[in-house]
């Protein structure tokens, strides 16, 4: 059975030689059952504690298995992050704890604490720093500086996300709203002859926005009404088919049309930037994969 419990890890000689049993090494960095321990005493003490016998010999080779595959990932990092020339020391990981703890005003016992409601250690968050700024520095002065967003990419993008990013193509419309059958003949009739619809909307429309020729300005497709967005939909310019209700008839004229890629310059760029971390983060996972690949990784003892 391994040994796993942290207070008695150097007791004599020989148990310390068990303890630091190598699980597996990563380029020039060795893992020991030491090092695997020490990630999260805690659990590991609370596996002994809670279960026995098979149950117990199943948590304790999971706690090892996930923490020993957890330590290799950081190490392809570190490793991988040092043949672009980053490197991040254990102080200065720590110096950004501190900053983190002084910004959020909270003290290393409360952090533990916080740690703890998560299942993770400090030694476990002092990783995940360690490994977020190296990734932030790749990301900003390796891979984003990289990347080059075409138009295609950026219409295949909102395509896709055009619900996340409340989207939507825009139409300039008029409408021409009458009573009767034979004033919708009339008045289509005029269209037809004249080809401008804001005259005909003033001639004839009995809706209160007559005087101005029907305009109802730039409107999203989203938010018409299930009816007219079938009547206007695809279209580009022109009038539409008579919309039949309880008090007459509408018709309505497409003046002008947007597509939803044809956004302002303030969300553009926001949308820009989404595109560049988007394809940055699928360039960083590919290059760490090929980076992997090519680093040294033994696993020499699975619990």
């Amino acid at each position: 059975m391994l040994t796993a419990l942290l207070g008695i890890l150097t007791l004599n000689s020989a148990h310390a030689e068990i303890v630091n049993r190598v699980f597996a090494v990563v380029g020039d960095r060795v893992i020991t059952q030491y090092d695997i321990e020490t990630l999260n005493p805690q659990r590991l003490k609370l596996i002994y504690e809670k279960f026995q016998g098979e149950e117990r010999q199943a948590q304790i080779k999971e706690y090892y298995r996930e923490n020993m595959e957890n330590l290799i990932d950081n190490y392809v990092i570190e490793i991988a992050a040092e043949t672009e020339g980053f490197r991040v020391s254990d102080t200065e990981a720590e110096a950004a704890i501190q900053d983190i703890m002084q910004r959020n005003n909270i003290t290393r016992k409360m952090l533990d604490e916080l740690l703890a409601a998560q299942h993770q250690t400090y030694e476990q968050y002092k990783w995940k720093i360690k490994i977020d700024i190296l990734s932030a520095r790749l990301m900003s002065s390796v891979f984003r500086a990289k990347v080059v967003v075409t138009d295609d990419d950026f219409k295949k993008f909102v395509t896709q996300n055009e619900k996340n990013l409340d989207l939507s193509d825009t139409y300039e419309l008029r409408m021409m709203k009458v009573s009767t059958k034979e004033k919708l003949d009339e008045a289509l009739k005029d269209f037809n002859t004249a080809k401008n619809f804001a005259d005909t909307a003033k001639k004839y429309s009995e809706d209160k926005l007559a005087s101005d020729g029907g305009y109802l300005g730039w409107v999203e497709l989203g938010f018409l009404d299930e009816k007219i967005r079938e009547l206007i939909v695809g279209m580009k310019q022109g009038v539409t088919k008579p919309l039949e209700d309880v008090d007459g008839y509408r018709v309505f004229y497409v003046e002008s049309y947007k597509e939803k890629t044809e956004v302002g310059s303030d969300k553009k760029e926001n949308i820009m930037r989404a595109i560049k971390d988007k394809k940055a983060t699928e360039t960083f996972q590919q290059w760490l994969q090929d980076k992997k690949e090519g680093i040294f990784i033994q696993r020499k003892y699975a619990a």
